[in-house]
């Protein structure tokens, strides 16, 4: 069963980048075409998404501050989701087309192949996407005044009680640095 997760896994993995090239084909070459519209609504929401996450998380470090749980929660399944969309309509646009150049037997195992990383993909994005969004973004934050000063408590203990504590900078955006960690909560006051 290892041998078989895993294989899954690396086949995803690959496809990820394949399937990646296949949507930016369809995106160049499939203009005026019914999914076309859609498939570029996607794109744009995911890249959006990913750049707020990934490229606001970038510039937010360098002031010293950090994403919330809430939105990096949000732009993280705004992004799994644009990402299962536009999959589906990059299969959509890709499958019906023609290829004249190519033969019979190439054509349908390239669309074969291509149709069986899409079913990966998703079903590994299905599978460890909503896992990936409820640990990594679904550690229980609250804003805390603890000897005059404004923190945001985060419980980022798994098995165990783990509280830390960062500056609060808004409701978007906190310190990046810990100002305390414990095992214990602080007594607020």
């Amino acid at each position: 069963m290892f041998g078989l997760s895993q294989m899954m896994f690396t086949l995803a993995a690959l496809g990820v980048p394949v399937l990646g090239v296949a949507g930016v084909y369809c995106l160049l070459y499939c203009k005026g075409e019914e999914h076309f519209r859609h498939l570029t609504c996607a794109a744009a929401v995911f890249l959006a998404a990913a750049g707020l996450l990934i490229g606001g998380g970038a510039v937010l470090g360098r002031f010293g501050l950090a994403w919330r749980g809430g939105p990096s929660a949000v732009l993280f399944g705004v992004m799994l989701v644009s990402g299962w969309i536009g999959l589906i309509f990059t299969m959509a646009c890709l499958l019906p087309r023609s290829w004249p150049m190519v033969s019979a037997a190439v054509r349908r195992t390239v669309k074969g192949a291509l149709l069986l990383l899409t079913a990966l993909v998703l079903l590994i994005a299905l599978w460890v996407g909503p896992m990936m969004l409820i640990f990594a973004c679904g550690d229980d934050e609250r804003v805390v005044e603890y000897r005059g000063q404004t923190l945001v408590e985060v419980s980022d203990g798994f098995m165990d009680s783990h509280w830390s504590y960062y500056v609060y900078r808004g409701p978007l955006v906190r310190g990046r640095e810990r100002v305390y960690e414990g095992y214990e909560p602080l007594v607020h006051s």
